[in-house]
């Protein structure tokens, strides 16, 4: 059956919280069979307290190791470091993607889906073209090149095939697709390392690596679009990634929900926001909702947040 996959959350212990109270949606809105968060056990203590979610947990170490990949960052990074202690996030920016790939070799289904920690659906999610077991890739507008140069260096001849980009905050992965994936980054002998995720950190000069310049989600689309042409098919993605400067996400309602999905397929809530004086009353006001979509609501204040993601609208 197509639905048969669970939806794996990768997050930390300090960012549970944030949305704890909205997990359930996931449930509600995907069409899967459980939610697994991976974290430490901070997180699967809390996971377990949950209401109304069928849920399990895994330990993130037993995946991978976080002081593995730590002390290949401090190598890497030994020169620029000088001595310094390094940050945890910075590892963690990685750990997480690496976490999402090795998953796909302890999978026992077919597919696995994962979702990022601090998004929740707006409406309801079906990740599989209606009445095939084709599954769809979506797509938003994201653009960084580094990406791009980082998984050329990985497999030669990798590079972007379409307009769009594959990164958004989830994705339904096809575990022996992942597999190939990483197999080939692996014979890749120009690299030292001997694992997947050693040849990636190999792959990025010490230099870059504190800006973040690998992406699983644009690398196994890109990998699919050439490699597996018709295994997926692509669909167009609508986020609200600014959320948490307009929602507070533990009273957000159940009529904001409705609205936005009118528009959303999900609602971010990223860490370090919150909603301003001045944004107070705004996206859940009810007067503002009756005569205006959330589309237009967006669009008209995007221009205000210079230099952040604009959400992108074909039409």
């Amino acid at each position: 059956m197509a639905e048969d996959f669970d939806v794996l959350i990768v997050v930390a212990e300090k960012d549970f919280p944030r949305i704890s109270n909205l997990y359930h949606r996931l449930l509600q809105d995907i069409q899967c069979r459980k939610l697994i968060f991976v974290g430490n056990r901070a997180v699967g203590q809390m996971a377990k307290k949950l209401e109304h979610c069928d849920i399990d947990w895994i330990d993130e170490d037993s995946i991978l190791p976080f002081h593995d990949v730590h002390e290949l960052m401090k190598k890497r990074l030994a020169g620029i470091l000088k001595g310094q202690e390094l940050p945890r996030g910075i590892t963690g920016w990685y750990y997480q993607q690496f976490l999402k790939m090795r998953y796909a070799l302890l999978c026992e289904d077919e597919y696995y889906m994962t979702w990022d920690g601090d998004t929740v659906p707006c409406r309801t999610v079906h990740m599989f073209k209606g009445g095939t077991d084709v599954p769809y890739l979506d797509l938003k507008t994201e653009l960084k090149q580094e990406y791009f140069d980082t998984m050329g260096r990985l497999l030669p001849g990798l590079h972007k095939v379409i307009e769009k980009s594959f990164i958004s905050e989830h994705m339904l992965f096809r575990k022996d697709i992942m597999r190939d994936l990483i197999s080939r980054i692996e014979s890749n002998a120009d690299f030292d390392g001997t694992q997947f995720w050693e040849k990636i950190l190999y792959a990025i000069s010490p230099e870059q690596m504190q800006e973040g310049v690998f992406s699983e989600f644009e690398t196994y689309g890109t990998f699919v679009a050439l490699n597996y042409t018709m295994s997926y098919r692509l669909r167009e993605w609508h986020s609200f990634r600014l959320g948490a400067e307009f929602f507070d996400p533990k009273t957000i309602s159940e009529r904001d929900f409705t609205w936005l999905g009118r528009d959303f397929d999900a609602i971010s809530f990223e860490k370090n926001q919150s909603v301003r004086e001045d944004h107070k009353n705004m996206f859940d006001n009810p007067e503002y909702q009756e005569k205006l979509t959330a589309k237009q609501m967006l669009q008209a204040i995007q221009p205000e947040f210079n230099g952040g993601y604009v959400e992108v609208w074909d039409d």
